[in-house]
């Protein structure tokens, strides 16, 4: 049945929705995006709002009867045309969408206009280049921006993973493309911020023009619950005093994020930990799950579905407040150890890119992170958004890029 939605209605994919008590079940996929098939496997209920297309559906209290292979609408939307196909089952329906995943969450509204300046530019594909390997917050993060984005800026966006090196190969494949604004780099402070300044790196902090921020995250330490420190922040220092270069962790790469925040523990509490650089956070959660490494920090789209689901345990996430999707875990600071550690996530591209380019970028993605679908995929995977124009970013990066490069140097001493 859903396979033959999908060739009546021309689409892509589909998915079957079972009305139950107001909201939408996703019962089943055909042909979806293994993002798609994640996040609705997370979060598989859909409460339409008023200016949905599927709460017209579902308003009424009254059963609703429409004839087999009937399009009861096709509303053209934000990410797609959204085409609901009938069937004999009282309000069950088929949604189907042409372009992207976006149009399963945003409000129907009509289709997106583009200006005669945004015809202009982009012209052609836009490549979102992911300098890290798949299973950690990048990547993920990536998934979403890319199947979101086309309705805001008139040109289909595909996410592009390059890892190696810890993001270098990522970094010099946009260096080595035209700076048109059609390449773009998903970069970090690690990357864009921090490396440059203290290794020698084929590219200097200048070589990027910031676009956007999109978000930050903390980072949050985490273990197993059987580890042999009982499953707290101070427990895990007092073994590692204990046990003098015992304590492996998993850790992203020199110098990564990870690296960084475990450092800053060493400088906080005095004790010493060892990591197992492994490339990425992927296979750093991994391989502490699989028990090779005794503990890890890291993003909580990556390591909040294991704490919410027992196979890890959080330590303490390094904010000001604890994270609204992981409440019960500490801050660090609660824990008596004093350290907040903010992880970004914004767009640079190469240093010559036009700036009415970087403009009509940075305005694209200012549209993409109020966009209600794209907010609800952020949600489900526990991130936020905290928007930063290609303005106030780069005041940002400046101040920052001094910030780390005196930490670094007095964490070195």
């Amino acid at each position: 049945m859903l396979a033959n939605a999908v060739r009546i209605c021309g689409a892509k994919f589909g998915n079957l929705l079972l009305y139950e008590e107001g909201a939408f079940r996703v019962a089943a996929m055909h042909d979806a995006p293994l993002v798609l098939e994640e996040l609705r496997r997370r979060e598989p209920v859909i409460r339409p709002g008023p200016g949905n297309p599927l709460h017209s559906m579902a308003a009424p209290k009254q059963v609703q009867h429409v004839a087999d292979g009937t399009c009861l609408f096709r509303t053209p939307v934000r990410g797609g045309d959204v085409a609901t196909l009938g069937t004999s089952v009282a309000k069950r329906l088929i949604m189907t969408t042409r372009r992207s995943i976006a149009s399963l969450a945003t409000t129907a509204t009509a289709a997106l206009a583009l200006t005669s300046a945004a015809s202009a530019f982009p012209d052609k594909l836009l490549q979102f280049v992911t300098p890290y390997p798949f299973g950690g917050s990048h990547v993920l993060h990536a998934s979403i921006i890319t199947t979101a984005a086309e309705p805001h800026f008139g040109q289909p966006m595909i996410s592009v993973i390059r890892p190696g090196g810890g993001g270098v190969v990522g970094a010099e494949y946009v260096l080595k493309s035209a700076a048109d604004g059609h390449v773009m780099l998903f970069g970090d402070p690690n990357l864009n911020s921090l490396r440059p300044q203290v290794e020698q790196l084929s590219f200097s902090v200048g070589d990027f023009i910031p676009v956007a921020r999109i978000n930050y995250s903390p980072w949050v330490f985490v273990a197993k619950p059987d580890a042999p420190f009982g499953g707290t922040i101070k427990g895990m220092v007092d073994w590692a005093k204990a046990n003098p270069d015992k304590l492996i962790y998993s850790s992203d790469n020199v110098n990564g994020p990870t690296h960084i925040v475990f450092l800053l523990m060493e400088q906080k509490t005095g004790a010493k930990m060892w990591p197992l650089q492994l490339g990425g956070g992927g296979p750093a959660i991994a391989n502490l799950l699989d028990s090779n490494t005794m503990a890890y920090a890291g993003d909580p789209s990556v390591v909040g579905e294991h704490i919410l689901g027992g196979k890890l345990k959080g330590l303490c996430v390094t904010d000001t407040q604890r994270w609204a999707s992981l409440p019960n875990v500490q801050t660090c600071r609660e824990a008596g150890i004093d350290i907040v550690f903010h992880f970004w996530r914004g767009v640079l591209v190469p240093k010559g890119t036009p700036a009415d380019r970087v403009a009509t970028l940075s305005e694209g993605f200012g549209k993409l992170v109020k966009d209600e679908g794209f907010l609800w995929l952020m949600k489900a995977i526990h991130s936020n958004i905290a928007y930063l124009d290609h303005t106030t970013f780069a005041e940002y990066l400046t101040g920052e890029q001094k910030q780390l490069k005196e930490l670094y140097e007095t964490m070195k001493k």
